[in-house]
Formats: C-alpha cells, structure tokens, sequence
C-alpha cells in the first residue's frame, strides 16, 4: 500500500477513532471512580487495567463476567451506559471502514501502488497498451504469446474488469487511469529505460497526437505506434519523429494498388500474415469500370488509386456526407447506394467491381445484396467496420474485405514481434509481378502452399557454433545453413529470404558470407528448421554440413586448426 492510499484511510478514520478513543476514556473513567464491593464486604476502587480489560471485552460483547469482584448496583448501572455507548461507537467505527473499503478513489489507490510495485519489477524491455479494445487485446495476445511484457492502461474501470477476466491477464500490470496524463505515463513506466514502445490507438486521434509528444519529452527514445488517418494529425505526429503512423486506409490504399499491378505480392503478404496460403487466388482486381459507394476516407484513398491506373469509377454518396470533402469526385451521385434505381444509374450492369465502404456494415451488406441481383459477375469488396460482424461478411462470400482493425492488428503486432518478417514484408511490397510470381512458384513448388517462416540471429545465444567459429576468423557461408543433415550433397527444404546485417537489407542472399549480428529469415519446412537449428548451434552438425566430416570433436578441431 503506498503513502496516499494510507492517507485517506487515516483521514476517513480519524473521526470513528476519535469517537472509539472517547468512548473508551468515559466507560473506563467512570469505573475506576466508581466505589465497588469486594468479597471481604470492603470497598475498593477498580483500577485502570481491570477498567480496561472490562471494557474491552464487554464493548465487543464477549462477555467474560464481572471482574474481579461481583458489582454493585451503582457500577452495573453504569455498566449499562458504557454498553451502549461503547457499541455504538463500534457500529459507527465498523461502518466507516466498510464505507472507506468500498470507497472508489480508495481502491485506485491501492491499485495504483500494486502497480508501481509490479512495474519496477518488470524484468526485461517492455510495451505500453494505452486503451482497451478490440485491437488492443488482439495485439496483447499476441505479445505474451511471444513472451513480451506488456504494460496495459484504461481510463474505464469495466474495460480493466473485462480484460481482468481473461486468463492471460494475470501477467499484465493493470491500472484504471487517464492516460493522456504525464503521471499516469510515468506510473506505467514510460521513463524506464526499459520501455520501447507505446501503442496508442484511440478513436479520437486527438489523443494519440497527444501520447506521442508527451513520450517524445518523456522517453525519446521510446517509440510510439499511433493509429492515425487524417491529414492534419498525420503531420504533427509525424513531426515527432519517434512515431511509426499508422493510417489503415492508406495501407488498405497500397494494397489495392498492388492488387491492379502486382497480386502475387498480395498473396505473399497473406501468407505472412498467415491470412491465407501461396495457393490463394483471391485477390486479383479486374479492369474495367468500379463503382464505390461511400466517399470517406476510403473513397478518397481508392479515387486517388483509381486515377493512377486511368480507371473509369463512380461514386455513390448521401450529399450531407460527400459535401464534406471539398475535391469531390466529378463522377459523383448524391444519393443512397442501397436503392436499385441508382446503382442502375451508376451502371452497375457495364461494372467489373463493386466497393462497398460506407460506415455502417448493415448497410454494406445491404448493397452487396442488391448490386449481386442487378450484375451476378461482380467482384465485391466491403467494408467491415467491426469485427463482431466477421461471420456475416464471411457467409455472404464477398471476395474481398476490409477489416481496419485487422489491418491494425496485423501491422502492429508483426512489427514488434517479428520485425525481421516486417522488413521483409516491407522490401516485397515495393517489387514487380515478375518477381513476386517467380518467388510465389519457387516456395509451393519446394515447400508447399504453407511454408513456416523462421529467424535466425548469428548472436552467441542463437547460433553458438557459427558464433564461436566466425570469432576464430574462420569464412562461414551461409550456403551451409541450406544444408542437409542426412546428405549434405543435397539441400533440405529450405529457402533464404533475407538478410539483414548492420542496417542493411538484402532480398533473397547468395554467395555471403556470415557475420556476427546478422540476422536471416528462411522460409522452410519444420524437418528444415530443425536442421538450421542444430547447424547453427551445434559444432559437429557445423562440421559435416561445412566440411562433410563426421561428427568428432577431435576431426573438428584439427580440421579447423589446420
């Protein structure tokens, strides 16, 4: 309990104790002055410890009896008066405390200092979860899954309560309390060396423009992934220069673009977000006339895609929300996108594509149903704006949605996770067809439609036999990770993705040679893993998939002394 939390129980208690204190002096008092009786017949006067003990046991109504003699008339009427007096002073005194128990600050407060507690002894980095919801508890999950700690901070109590519940809760350091304050920052730990990054991802992106500029004076060298998707918040947060912005309406904006001219790499984002697999064929945008009902936010980043590609569209909207944006589309409709007369209007007969991203998800679904009547061969895609709808939009078989929070999730969580596969992801979405196909081919012709994914860091804990070798001086390529432990004339199913050493990054490596702090992304099957695994780790496998030597210390050594 800290020092504020005793606090206010001393000052609520004050009064109850007094009247206790008081209660006790005047019973106590009137027994010792008082004459009694004792059993010789003579008089006596009882002392202050035998008033007191009296008294402390009649006023918690025990009752041992009169001591230490039979009273008199005069002390049982006065014995009568102290009862009541004393009790009720302990109805009051009881009352309180229940009262300051369930006294809302009180227990913040207590709260408060089990959390500074478990905060200082937090071992290791950690992250800050600012704000429980749908994204955020996705992401938590998937920290602890990946044993990071987790700092989490909600200014609703039911919202601590709700996660409280879950059984992965017990590990996350909980706090009711508003955020946007630097001392509710500082509690959570912000200052700690220790802490790497804040996730804010408020509704109002007001706050998280906020949550970045107090980090960056808090802990600068914290970063800060903040959702943002208006123009004037992006800016400012990005003016901080610790904030990796995240706007989901721009990413879901490059991936349609992807989708017009380079799908396969669409399909290789899929499987690393293990959204699909390689065999996944979904995503393959037609050319043609596109029909977009909604002109938010989503509207805006399609037009600008749309007008890149030279793609004939048309816009469906209310006027009292299209009238917002003052670069309206000139191929506009000022009207409701769920009535058939207008969709015909619209052309949704000669259409090849029928985006449905309004903010209402009755009202996509709606639209799709109607659209799918009037044109059967439309490619659709719809807009989900909660995730509690996710089975409804999965049974109306459209081919496309889009899930902002998933977007969020996804992005967020594989960036802190596994930021090797976010680097790797980020190079492949700046490359063409070609090369996205051919590599697409070579991984399901290897290893199938579903490869796992798999980093390795040449660091002494990770790679102890590469490490230890490359400390002597000796060339390791990095080819022999490639190679078969049964037969290491042959390659085991495996593919090198990535290399990243000191800064920088290099697609699909050959003819390299290791060194320390690099860092690889192989694509493999679980057989190839381990075998990576046990090259890296263990000198005899070093020494055969290297030198194609047996496994013998002695043969290792002089081999490699030579």
């Amino acid at each position: 309990m800290n020092d504020n939390a005793l606090w206010i129980i001393l000052q609520r208690l004050r009064t109850p104790l007094l009247v206790l204190l008081v209660s006790y002096a005047i019973s106590i008092l009137g027994l010792v002055l008082i004459p009694g009786m004792d059993d010789k017949g003579e008089v006596y006067q009882m002392s202050f410890f035998d008033a007191f003990y009296f008294i402390s046991y009649t006023a918690s109504t025990i009752g041992f009896g009169e001591t230490p003699y039979a009273f008199t008339y005069e002390q049982r009427l006065w014995v009568i008066v102290c009862i009541y007096l004393t009790v009720l002073g302990w109805f009051y005194a009881i009352g309180s405390l229940v009262s300051i128990i369930s006294d809302k600050k009180l227990r913040l407060e207590i709260m408060r200092g089990r959390f500074k507690t478990r905060i200082e002894t937090i071992k290791g980095e950690f992250i800050i979860v600012l704000g429980y919801n749908y994204v955020n508890a996705k992401i938590i999950q998937k920290l602890l899954h990946a044993d990071l700690n987790v700092v989490l901070v909600d200014a609703k109590e039911d919202k601590i309560n709700e996660f409280l519940l879950e059984d992965y809760s017990k590990s996350v350091p909980v706090m009711v309390g508003n955020a946007l304050t630097t001392h509710m920052l500082i509690d959570a730990g912000i200052k700690k060396k220790t802490c790497i990054t804040v996730i804010a991802t408020f509704y109002k992106e007001e706050k998280n423009l906020r949550i970045a500029i107090l980090t960056k004076f808090l802990n600068p060298k914290a970063e800060v992934i903040a959702k943002s998707t208006f123009n004037e918040i992006s800016t400012s947060i990005s003016d901080t220069d610790i904030v990796h912005r995240e706007n989901p309406f721009e990413i879901f904006g490059k991936r349609f673009d992807i989708a017009l001219t380079s799908p396969h790499v669409l399909i290789l984002e899929n499987w690393i977000y293990h959204n699909a697999d390689l065999s996944d064929n979904t995503i393959y945008l037609p050319k043609g006339k596109y029909i977009i009902c909604g002109y938010g936010r989503l509207g805006r980043v399609l037009k600008e895609q749309l007008d890149k590609h030279e793609m004939e569209y048309v816009f469906i909207d209310e006027a009292k929300i299209a009238k917002r944006d003052m670069k309206e589309p000139k191929s506009l409709l000022r009207a409701n996108a769920d009535d058939k007369e207008v969709l015909l209007s619209a052309g949704i007969k000669e259409a090849v594509c029928l985006v449905s991203g309004t903010q209402s998800d009755i009202d996509n679904l709606s639209i799709l149903i109607t659209a799918k009547k009037l044109n059967p061969d439309l490619y659709l895609i719809a807009r989900e704006n909660t995730m509690e709808e996710v089975s409804i939009f999965e049974a109306a078989k459209i081919n496309w949605i889009i899930m902002l929070e998933r977007i969020l999730i996804n992005k967020t969580s594989l960036q802190l996770i596994d930021p090797l596969k976010h680097s790797f992801l980020k190079m492949i979405l700046n490359q063409n067809e070609l090369w996205a196909s051919t590599l697409v081919n070579l991984l399901k012709n290897q290893l199938g439609a579903n490869p796992i994914l798999i980093a390795l860091s040449i660091s002494e804990k990770s790679a102890y036999a590469i490490y230890h070798e490359i400390q002597l001086g000796k060339n390791i390529p990095i080819e022999v990770l490639l190679t078969s432990l049964k037969d290491r004339s042959n390659k085991h199913k495996a593919i090198i993705l990535l290399l990243k050493r000191q800064g920088k990054e290099i697609l699909l490596p050959q003819n390299e040679f290791l060194k320390l702090g690099d860092e690889i992304l192989f694509a493999c099957d679980q057989e190839a893993k381990e075998e990576i695994e046990l090259i890296a780790s263990n000198l005899y496998d070093l020494c055969y998939a290297y030198l194609g030597e047996e496994k013998k210390n002695w043969l290792f050594k002089k081999i490699f002394s030579s």
